[in-house]
């Protein structure tokens, strides 16, 4: 949800996931412009993004035709902060769908439902107001189509789009209508077109689509039977074509489509099993043509693509191998073409195609290396065409803002970081 947004357990890193930690409201300072509070945790999503402060307060911002990001009568953009009413200990936003948890395990949806995707009956009609998910929970993560819970007891249930497979359906049905229990002991989940999941015990398990070995099971075919990723894990991170996982020992491998080398560096092919890579390493995350990732001692890396720069090699490349950035890395991610990083002496450092701003250097042209970002910063998020950080407890955007996602008020796109307010 990457950076500061992820608990330091086993865990499947889901970009969208905003975990807010549940305690008494600071009274200390006074409150920023229009009361917003210094932020400690952002996350964003297609046209919309949001930002967790102490006391389990979350505001958001951007597309709301769905009402995911509040109650009836409000128009289709949200273009300042809006804060989500209650307290939060964990919140996800994707794609026109919130769901989260408040205080005594008490689980919400709300937003689209044409999916089944909030737990309730099929709807062409959004549900604007939080729709109580039965049962006590400890997060509940969607990806906009399909949803997944872990209840308080390590259960794991799932609902919502199932085409693939990816909500554990195995009559081939379109839809699970109602939580469908997928089994015990989990402790992480990220939903998707592939559905990933970690238990206590360290080992990982990844079902639905399969095309592209993202099951690691070597038959490229989708399944709603959860499917073990040989070994144990400490994170996963999965993409739509590919995944990435680090053991508890530091060594990391990949699995899935490699037509680019993400999976295997400098060795491009349809697709590839389960890979490892060179050295000991802290993350590793993957998107549709490029992976990332950080050391344990601290250096950071890409690899694959490097067409529009994602990888920032320096030059347009199609396939390139591990390449190493200089300095010392506290965060990486990737994603829709465009990486960003941070030093641990909080610079932000940004590149890719930039095709709608996101680098946030002020122009349209892709880069092939990185370019740094005014100030210090305490973590990054990148959604497709927009990106919001934290700097000194402020959150900044910077993209595409024809939603309002960018949170400063208006609806233009911002080829720097403008703060939001």
């Amino acid at each position: 949800m990457p950076q500061v947004l992820v608990a330091v357990r086993t865990a499947v890193v889901a970009a969208v996931l905003v975990l807010v930690p549940l305690g008494p409201a600071s009274a200390a300072p006074e409150e920023r412009a229009r009361d917003l509070p210094a932020f400690s945790e952002v996350s964003t999503t297609w046209g919309a993004s949001c930002a967790g402060a102490d006391g389990g307060r979350v505001w958001c911002w951007g597309s709301n035709g769905s009402g995911a990001l509040g109650p009836e009568g409000v128009e289709d953009f949200v273009p300042r902060p809006q804060r989500i009413d209650g307290r939060w200990r964990q919140l996800s936003n994707a794609d026109g769908v919130t769901c989260g948890v408040r205080g005594r395990g008490r689980g919400y949806c709300w937003g689209r439902n044409e999916l089944g995707q909030i737990a309730r009956p099929i709807s062409g009609y959004p549900q604007p107001r939080p729709q109580r998910v039965a049962g006590r929970w400890r997060e509940i993560v969607t990806s906009g189509s399909t949803t997944c819970g872990i209840r308080t007891s390590g259960a794991l249930l799932c609902w919502g789009h199932d085409n693939h497979g990816q909500a554990g359906g195995t009559d081939g049905s379109l839809y699970v209508l109602e939580p469908l229990r997928i089994g015990h002991g989990f402790v992480s989940v990220s939903p998707g077109v592939t559905t990933c999941a970690t238990k206590k015990d360290g080992s990982g398990w990844c079902w639905g689509w399969g095309l592209y070995n993202q099951l690691a099971n070597g038959n490229n075919t989708d399944t709603g039977v959860p499917q073990r990723i040989p070994g144990r894990w400490r994170t996963l991170h999965v993409g739509d074509t590919s995944g990435c996982g680090v053991r508890p020992t530091g060594r990391a491998a990949c699995w899935g489509k490699n037509t680019n080398g993400q999976v295997r560096p400098g060795a491009p092919s349809d697709v590839e099993y389960v890979s490892t890579l060179p050295g000991r390493w802290r993350e590793v995350v993957t998107s549709a043509s490029a992976s990332c990732g950080i050391t344990t001692r601290g250096r950071a890396a890409c690899w694959g693509w490097d067409g529009v720069g994602t990888v920032g090699s320096g030059a347009p490349t199609q396939a390139v191998g591990i390449h190493r950035f200089p300095g010392r890395w506290q965060a990486i991610t990737t994603r829709a073409n465009t990486t960003c990083g941070i030093r641990t002496d909080r610079r932000l450092w940004c590149w890719g195609s930039n095709e709608h701003g996101t680098v946030g250097n002020g122009s349209l042209e892709p880069r092939f290396s990185p370019d740094r970002l005014d100030g210090r910063w305490q973590a990054v998020a990148l959604a497709g065409t927009h990106a919001c950080g934290l700097r000194g407890g402020t959150a900044w955007c910077w993209g595409s803002g024809t939603a309002g996602q960018l949170g400063y008020g208006g609806l233009d796109d911002r080829l720097t970081p403008v703060r939001v307010r």
